[in-house]
């Protein structure tokens, strides 16, 4: 079953492999937007760089197909962290395998909904880069979404 899990234990081994393997967007880096870069499977150095901030991230999410699947990680994967107070979960890393808006958008939504709720106690998401056209999807109805121009940060909440 495809669902998110938290990069843990014999997942980091398998998630390395599956991105030197299969090529991914990587959206945001370090908490900066990378919307331009084109598509690459990763180096060593480059997966490591990646699996590492994955691994030192408060949630670092990805999208698990299952143990049944031939695939076993799925189209989009995310890593946040706390701001000062707790109550923000920041998008360091965000990786797609196509880039396009509904694999942005689901992202988005599996951090929303694994995150934002009372038994995780985050608040909102903070997103690097302008995402105020997700308020027209039927999806995101129910949730805020609150674009700083001058800061190209959105918040979800």
């Amino acid at each position: 079953m495809i669902g998110p899990i938290f990069l843990r234990g014999e997942f980091i081994e398998k998630f390395r492999e599956h991105l030197l393997n299969v090529p991914y967007y990587q959206v945001v880096h370090q908490g900066i937007s990378c919307v331009d870069n084109g598509m690459k499977k990763g180096s060593t150095d480059g997966v490591n760089e990646i699996i590492n901030q994955f691994v030192q991230a408060r949630f670092p999410i990805i999208c698990s197909a299952g143990s049944k699947s031939s695939i076993p990680f799925w189209d989009f994967h995310l890593a946040l962290q706390y701001d000062e107070e707790k109550r923000t979960a920041i998008i360091c890393e965000l990786l797609v395998r196509e880039l396009n808006q509904d694999h942005c958008r689901k992202a988005l939504l599996m951090a929303y909904y694994f995150l934002v709720n009372p038994k995780m106690g985050v608040e909102k998401i903070q997103a690097p880069m302008n995402l105020s056209d997700l308020a027209d999807c039927k999806e995101f109805e129910d949730i805020m979404i609150e674009f700083i121009p001058h800061q190209n940060i959105t918040y979800l909440s």
